[in-house]
């Protein structure tokens, strides 16, 4: 490869990306050896990935990348190929086998059935969420070498972290960064007709297919996913993600029905026809597209700017990847728009909120399998958002139901400039008595000491600045049950 073109390469990385290869330069050398990249989407994880297996083979290093997808497999590849670099493909049918260049993409599911007379010096692992399978484990654990993880999501589906296998972490950047860089869009939320999923059982972390598609595959509810489309989005392009096939299939029915085009694909459409939806999607001769497990990852379309979430989900993993497919910038494309019809952004908080990235579990990390608690109450009157724990709106006094999912309501669109106002807006005894309750519950569960302010700062826009010495709340405010067994009470009852 000519030198002219390295430089030209290394030249197109954007600051952070520099700086995620200096971070995992460093772990590497301090003796760390395998190092989990997080690279939220849009950051550039593969260009990161591709200037990292450039720096490789200019050592006359091997890389072997995984990838447990044909999308990601392909992105790769395209990716290599503009930065001048040699590989070959390791997978079934697969055109491009090179089995003497120094760089292999391979994919899991060919890898795990091969016995291959190649060594690497060096393996990446992309979606690294999902590494500690068996048939990834095998195969990074088979080789003595430096690993590198790829991910925007380190979470794994049951909410545990991934320490059993990589045991360093680098943040490559932010969703919030990202945003205020201008590499992603801004996003605003909508919440529609929030599904009651209280009962609904649960199978490894997460809700049954069963059960959500009897709460989201009704007449109101898909109903509402078009007139809330035609209301606030009208002609543009979305991808919707479903339950069950038949439940995309009833969305997609509910848009054509209504003048709209629109198609559906899954894991049994075949390629061609894959392309030719996306494409059409991409165009804009088709609006919406509706899938199931098809386009959560491996997938770009910059020009989509509205993500329907029709799936109820506990996985904060899942619902990251469901929202980030619309959060990349494109020309004439000013904010990306987020139509909730399943409760998640409820649950989970906005995607581009500051989370606690860790290699263990934590609870601003994965889901959890009992007792997912919400970060955000709307309220059924006005719709403003309010963070959880607080008994009344705090735009119009209204107080709030018993449960904490609200079985119906229509939306109102919500900024991320009317979140912050939002936080700064709650009372300081209450940010007070949630700064405690973090603190005691961080104690409690041995976490570090910077996550009780980590947490708070997402919940309230601000980091914590109370003094020491500053008592807990007055009045009637409600004391935590972790507080409580901390010893806290307020200053009327007693500490």
């Amino acid at each position: 490869m000519p030198v002219k073109k390295k430089l030209e390469t290394m030249q197109t990385l954007r600051p952070y990306q520099t700086q995620a290869l200096d971070g995992l330069r460093q772990s590497l050398r301090s003796g760390k050896k395998r190092v989990l990249l997080v690279a939220p989407t849009g950051a550039g994880k593969t260009t990161i990935a591709a200037a990292m297996i450039e720096g490789a083979v200019r050592k006359a290093g091997r890389v072997l990348f995984l990838a447990h997808r044909k999308e990601l497999i392909d992105q790769c590849s395209t990716r290599l190929d503009q930065f001048g670099i040699d590989h070959g493909v390791i997978m079934s049918s697969h055109p491009r086998v090179r089995p003497d260049a120094s760089v292999q993409v391979a994919s899991v599911q060919t890898l795990i059935r091969r016995t291959i007379d190649w060594t690497p010096t060096l393996v990446i692992v992309d979606e690294a969420h999902l590494a500690m399978s068996d048939s990834h484990q095998k195969i990074v654990r088979a080789y003595d070498v430096p690993a590198i993880g790829l991910t925007a999501t380190p979470w794994r589906t049951d909410g545990r972290g991934l320490g059993d296998l990589f045991d360093d972490i680098v943040v490559a950047s932010t969703p919030a960064e990202l945003t205020r860089l201008g590499f992603l869009a801004p996003i605003v939320g909508f919440a529609y007709n929030v599904p009651d999923m209280k009962g609904a059982k649960t199978r490894g972390g997460d809700w049954t297919t069963e059960d959500a598609e009897e709460r989201m595959n009704t007449a109101r509810v898909v109903g509402g996913m078009v007139e809330q489309y035609r209301k606030h989005a009208d002609g543009k392009r979305a991808v919707c993600f479903a339950v069950t096939i038949a439940h995309s299939k009833s969305i997609v029915e509910r848009f054509v029905s209504a003048g709209i085009p629109a198609e559906h694909l899954d894991g049994a459409t075949p390629g061609p026809e894959r392309e030719q939806i996306l494409r059409r999607l991409a165009s804009g001769q088709t609006l919406v597209v509706s899938n199931v497990g098809v386009l959560t990852e491996g997938w770009d379309c910059p020009t989509v700017e509205v993500c329907i979430l029709a799936r109820p989900t506990k996985s904060l993993a899942l619902y990251l990847q469901m929202a980030g497919r619309v959060l990349r910038r494109a020309p004439g494309k000013d904010r990306a728009r987020l139509h909730d019809h399943a409760g998640n952004a409820l649950l989970h908080g906005l995607p581009t909120m500051d989370r606690e990235y860790t290699l263990t579990e934590s609870e601003g990390g994965g889901p959890r399998s009992k007792g997912v608690k919400a970060l955000v109450r709307l309220c059924p009157r006005c719709f403003f958002q309010s963070p959880v724990g607080l008994d009344v709106c705090q735009e119009c006094q209204e107080r709030f139901p018993p449960s904490k999912q609200i079985e119906e309501v229509e939306g109102k669109e919500t900024s991320l400039e009317e979140v912050e106002k939002m936080r700064a807006a709650v009372p300081r005894s209450h940010q007070h008595t949630e700064w405690l309750r973090l603190t005691a519950l961080a104690k409690m569960r041995g976490y570090k000491p910077g996550w009780a302010a980590m947490q708070f700062k997402a919940r309230f826009g601000r980091w914590p600045d109370f003094k020491s010495e500053e008592k807990p709340a007055e009045g009637n405010v409600k004391i935590p049950t972790a507080l409580r067994k901390a010893g806290w009470r307020t200053s009327r009852e007693g500490k």
